[in-house]
């Protein structure tokens, strides 16, 4: 009987003991809870915080992480008078991110045909509207100039832009050193560089500098307007053997989900000679984000004094995004010139890759 009033007793303090630990619980859960609640409010908070002092700061994020990406861009052209080939076009590969708060560092090489330094500069963001840029990079002119080369309409640039765009019409693929002071405010895009005026990785010829410049104005998120210019001078360090290598530009983009229209015009003027070019494009997503078919039509005249030197070209593509950074593109170019010897037409093939 002792025996049962004792197992007895033990289970009651074992109930007791069970009752008071789920009313201890019961009074933690809540609390926990809580906790972790005030927990994902606390790093909510600093994430949207974060999010905004880099959406406010649009000219550099802050984090101290760095991104490797690149591409490869493989290319076959088949000429009705001239050789065909496959070759690689491009190889790049990139390397950038923020140093300390409000820099940032990228550099770029090219490792197509020999490895080629394209940028290796520095950001510094003195304010949400105004950063500074120092070391080498694209020169602040026309909008198919500074898009990137992955990600431009059509396999070929404008010929217009590759023969009157400072940075290209010397062969450096758009690049100078120099320093650029650069920025957004309201709808204007600005950019102001004064630059070396020899190419990549190249000293100054001459102890004249170049400057050059770009605005572009969104009145609506659909359309952007703008125009760029370069005032230089070219030749050896002799000053007054300088010569005057002075480029204009004006540009308008109309761009819808499926849409785009975009063109531009260039005036260049190399010493004595002058020179204009110009191009209209026209793009549509026959399948939304997959598949683009893009009509293009430009002219170039090297030498406005010169008859039969102009030479116009018309070409017609068609883009497939298989994802970001990877596509396959088909183009027909077709050459008209002033004089027939400049007529001429190709079929292109373009597979990138990119990560």
């Amino acid at each position: 009987m002792r025996n049962n009033k004792m197992n007895h007793k033990t289970e009651t303090r074992k109930t007791e003991l069970t009752e008071n630990e789920l009313e201890t619980e019961s009074r933690r859960r809540p609390a926990l809870f809580a906790a972790a609640v005030l927990g994902i409010l606390i790093l909510g908070g600093t994430a949207v915080g974060q999010e905004k002092e880099t959406t406010e700061c649009t000219s550099l994020a802050v984090s101290k992480a760095f991104k490797l990406s690149g591409y490869t861009q493989v290319q076959y052209t088949g000429w009705e008078t001239g050789n065909d080939s496959f070759f690689i076009r491009r190889s790049r590969i990139s390397l950038g991110g923020g140093i300390i708060k409000n820099m940032q560092l990228k550099v770029q090489v090219d490792l197509a045909k020999t490895p080629t330094l394209l940028d290796a500069y520095i950001d510094y963001a003195i304010n949400k509207y105004v950063s500074v840029r120092a070391g080498q990079f694209q020169v602040p002119f026309s909008m198919e100039s500074l898009t990137s080369s992955g990600a431009v309409d059509t396999i070929n640039r404008s010929q217009p832009e590759e023969k009157l765009v400072p940075g290209r019409d010397n062969g450096a693929l758009s690049r100078d050193a120099g320093v650029m002071v650069f920025g957004s405010y309201a709808a204007v895009d600005y950019s102001l560089a004064l630059l070396n005026g020899s190419g990549i990785n190249k000293n100054d010829a001459n102890s004249h500098k170049d400057l050059g410049g770009r605005v572009v104005v969104h009145p609506m998120k659909i359309l952007a307007v703008g125009g760029s210019f370069y005032k230089g001078k070219q030749g050896a360090s002799i000053d007054p053997a300088l010569v005057t290598r002075d480029k204009y530009g004006l540009e308008a983009a109309f761009i819808l989900p499926r849409i785009s229209v975009k063109a531009e015009y260039f005036a260049a003027k190399d010493d004595l000679i002058d020179r204009n070019g110009w191009y209209v494009q026209g793009g549509y997503f026959v399948l939304p984000k997959k598949v683009q078919a893009v009509l293009k039509y430009e002219t170039v005249d090297m030498n406005r004094d010169l008859a039969f030197d102009a030479v116009d070209r018309c070409t017609a593509g068609l883009n497939w995004f298989i994802a970001a950074n990877t596509k396959i593109q088909v183009n027909y170019e077709l050459y008209i010139g002033e004089s027939d010897a400049n007529d001429n037409s190709a079929i292109l093939a373009f597979f990138q890759v990119g990560f």
